[in-house]
This record gives C-alpha cells, sequence and structure tokens, in this order.
C-alpha cells in the first residue's frame, strides 16, 4: 500500500498535464535549502543506520521555521500547490502515529531523490512540510 501511494503521488508531481509544481520564490529558495540540510544532518547525525522517530522529532522547530517562512511567500496558498498538499495529506492508512509519520517522511525521500533541480528538491521539501509538521503535531497530542 506504501508504493502505491508513494507511486501514485509521483506520478501526480510529474504529470505535467495534470498538475505543475511550483517553485519557491528565489528569495528564499536558499533559506529554505539551508534549513533543510539542517533537518537532513540532524537525522544522519548517529551511529544507526536506521532512523527513529526521536530522532525525526527533534527537527520539529526547524520544520516549523521552513513553514513560517514559506507561507509568508503564498507557496502554500497557490492554487496547483495546494493540490499537491491535499494529495500528501491523505491518510496513510497507518493506525499508529509514529509509523504515519515514518511513512510520510519516507514518501518525501522517495519524490526528493527523483527531483531534477535543487530548485525542485527545495519545493517538493516544502510541499511536504505542512503534512509532516501535522503528523509531528499528533504525535506530541499523545504524549504530553
Amino acid at each position: 500500500m506504501i508504493k502505491l501511494f508513494s507511486d501514485r503521488f509521483i506520478f501526480v508531481v510529474n504529470n505535467k498535464n495534470n498538475i505543475g509544481l511550483k517553485y519557491l520564490e528565489f528569495s528564499i529558495n536558499r533559506k529554505v535549502q539551508s534549513l533543510m540540510v539542517n533537518v537532513f544532518e540532524a537525522v544522519s547525525d548517529t551511529q544507526d543506520p536506521a532512523l527513529k522517530i526521536s530522532e525525526l522529532m527533534h527537527t520539529q522547530s526547524i520544520f516549523e521555521r521552513v513553514f513560517e517562512i514559506v507561507k509568508e511567500t503564498g507557496f502554500y496558498n497557490d492554487d496547483e500547490n495546494l493540490r499537491l498538499m491535499r494529495a500528501l495529506n491523505i491518510d496513510t492508512g497507518e493506525g499508529d502515529l509514529k509509523n504515519a509519520l515514518y511513512t510520510t517522511w519516507t514518501i518525501m525521500g522517495n519524490n526528493l531523490n527523483k527531483s531534477k533541480s535543487q530548485e525542485e528538491f527545495n519545493a517538493k521539501f516544502a510541499l511536504f512540510v505542512p503534512t509532516i509538521l501535522k503528523r509531528m503535531e499528533a504525535i506530541h497530542g499523545i504524549t504530553i
């Protein structure tokens, strides 16, 4: 099921006849890229090759900064980007909130790896930020 969802999203992003991905404004592209690097460094900075949800949860403040920066530009209000974000926000079928976050992270990684440019990579990352944050906030809701 995860693979089907992942393939469907990749198809939607790459199908230029249906939905076109809008890129980030030039003025924020480098800042988002820098914060994105911080996220990937934080989760790869351990000795264990397997990603732990607790490591990913420690990056929440970085995701929040990306969200605020991107939100101010109207990127999330663009009709095409809204359609893509709605597609991302589909229930992953995971009953466990931590597994849902891990699944979303994995799908994001698969999609980022198919980017043809750094601008596309950054824009795809920004599209996943609200969904990742939603999953993180759901986990905090049950752990507090």
